[in-house]
């Protein structure tokens, strides 16, 4: 039986007592691999029973590592040092647990045991090397868990291939090709190298934090050093979380929180990155004032990762400011907003009509948000005889009418211009544009109907601080009405109606509180009907009802 040594010297911001669980559970899984191991040379029921025998006291070890964990971060600030070191060790002690019941039901494969000998001493032998491999599942000071978890991931790379020429020596040589046991053999310790690999991005998550993986620490890594000299001096702190799951993060000088923000790394599909950096070149081509600049990029085929590091633009979100009550400094940001919009708007004016479709917009996006608040958008209704179109019909009748209210100019527009993708910058007065993959010449109503509906949407309830977005809202739609009456767009009103019936429904996808999203949906109907039961020549006499539309 293996004995665990609990080294001295930690982080830290780390709990001593956390380690030494995690270490005992480390040794504790490398005994359920040793009996998996015997289990396969020498099959017998006293190794298989003796390791269900010992899953108790991993389970116990597991929760004494959680147990630890919860009681070192109720203090610390999330997504600090302290909460994300402690909860990687957190995430490495589960992987561990995953990683010892994988071994575990190593033994409890029926018909294992009456594979030939030959084929079991190689299955011994993998089985060895997974155990092997949690060796380098140690903890130090410094960055010795970022070279343990690159060597870790090298080691699940060189398992996999092993296991696949097992699995085609198998085949190739009969006899056991067909048996049930080594097939689930083969798909079993598959999963283990899945696991190997997710400890080693979590050993490396526990040096930088959940933004570092084995997908893209090169990346990373290169990215950073094109700043700073020193190749190991570099830190990274996430920024964001995405639906997707990649990555948004600070490239710093150091690896401390307070230290200077060198560039921003953003990953993501091949194809939306490749969308980003054209984006970003038609910005710096048309109002280079409010883009970040593209500093390097990496994007290979659609199917793989894609990266690019990019300037790091000061200031806090128009998100940041509305959910903190800095009145003033959202004040500030839309009056540089506005004007620096109506520049915009002037610089890159084309005479080619703009056609964006908001009816189609909204028909992709409707099985996605129906599946959030199926009841929402109701079927055609009759009440007393008397009929109520449905949504979808709304949206037919609302398509034909949209055809003949198109934009008489095309201007540039961001494509998602949601209050977290608007920074200013107090010190400068600037503002900036970021996360500008959607960027198209179209409709300029587009970008105001986002920008009005991700204003209303935000979770702040409180009468005082709604009162104070409406004015922002009221704002922007004063503004951008006196910029359609100069351009001539007489059916600007109409076209900002259907814009935000679009933005309305798809936001509801969003949110989590049924009678939040039943106003938002309301809204959209409402506004469909309004726009439907417009004929051409009211629609450019038509006037939206600003206060009515937002006002609670």
């Amino acid at each position: 039986m293996r004995h665990p040594k609990v080294p001295q010297k930690v982080r830290k911001t780390i709990n001593a007592s956390t380690l030494e669980q995690l270490y005992f559970l480390r040794f504790e899984v490398e005994n359920h691999f040793d009996l998996a191991e015997r289990y396969l040379t020498h099959p017998g029921g006293a190794a298989a029973q003796r390791l269900m025998d010992r899953r108790g006291y991993r389970k116990t070890l597991l929760e004494k590592v959680e147990l630890s964990v919860a009681l070192d971060v109720r203090r610390a600030k999330v997504d600090g040092v302290r909460y994300q070191q402690s909860k990687s060790l957190e995430r490495l002690a589960r992987i561990l647990d995953q990683l010892g019941q994988g071994g575990l039901e190593l033994a409890d494969i029926q018909g294992l045991a009456d594979l030939p000998e030959k084929p079991r001493k190689a299955y011994a032998k993998l089985t060895r090397r997974v155990r092997k491999s949690l060796a380098l599942v140690v903890i130090h000071p410094d960055d010795a868990n970022t070279r343990q978890g690159l060597k870790l991931g090298r080691r699940a790379s060189r398992l996999r291939k092993t296991l696949d020429e097992l699995a085609v020596g198998r085949d190739d040589a009969g006899g056991h090709a067909f048996s049930e046991a080594a097939s689930v053999f083969t798909f079993q310790t598959g999963r283990l190298i899945h696991l190997l690999n997710d400890l080693a991005d979590a050993l490396l998550a526990a040096n930088f934090g959940p933004a570092v993986r084995l997908q893209n620490y090169k990346q990373l890594k290169n990215a950073a050093h094109a700043f700073s000299p020193e190749a190991g001096e570099f830190g990274v702190e996430r920024l964001a979380l995405t639906r997707s799951g990649s990555t948004i993060a600070a490239l710093k000088a150091e690896h401390a929180p307070g230290s200077h923000v060198m560039a921003v790394y953003k990953e993501g599909q091949a194809q939306k990155v490749r969308e980003e950096i054209s984006g970003v070149d038609q910005w710096q081509q048309v109002y280079p004032k409010v883009a970040p600049k593209v500093l390097s990029h990496q994007v290979g085929s659609d199917d793989e990762l894609g990266s690019m590091v990019i300037e790091h633009l000061p200031g806090q979100t128009l998100e940041s400011m509305l959910l903190n009550s800095q009145w003033q400094s959202a004040g500030l940001l839309m009056d540089e907003l506005l004007r620096t919009l109506r520049k915009i708007w002037k610089n890159s004016r084309t005479r080619e009509r703009a056609e964006p479709g908001y009816m189609n917009q909204l028909r992709s996006r409707m099985p996605e948000t129906r599946k959030t608040h199926p009841s929402l958008f109701s079927q055609p209704q009759r009440i007393c005889g008397m009929g109520r179109p449905g949504f979808d019909e709304l949206v037919d009748q609302v398509d034909a009418i949209e055809s003949r209210l198109r934009a008489p100019f095309s201007v540039l527009i961001h494509g998602d211009f949601n209050v977290d993708n608007l920074l200013y910058d107090e010190l400068t007065g600037r503002v900036y544009f970021i996360d500008l993959h959607r960027a198209s010449y179209s409709d300029y109503v587009q970008d105001l109907s986002v920008l009005m509906v991700s204003i209303y949407r935000l979770p702040v309830l409180d009468t005082g601080p709604r009162t104070q977005m409406m004015a922002l809202i009221v704002q922007i739609y004063e503004f951008a009405r006196r910029f359609a009456r100069r351009s001539g767009d007489t059916g600007f009103d109409a076209r900002l109606a259907i814009a935000l019936a679009r933005s309305f429904a798809t936001s509801t996808r969003f949110i989590y509180d049924r009678s939040f999203a039943r106003r938002l949906a309301f809204r959209s109907f409402y506004l469909l009907e309004t726009v439907a039961s417009l004929t051409p020549e009211k629609a450019d006499q038509f006037r939206l009802s600003i206060e009515e539309i937002f006002s609670d």
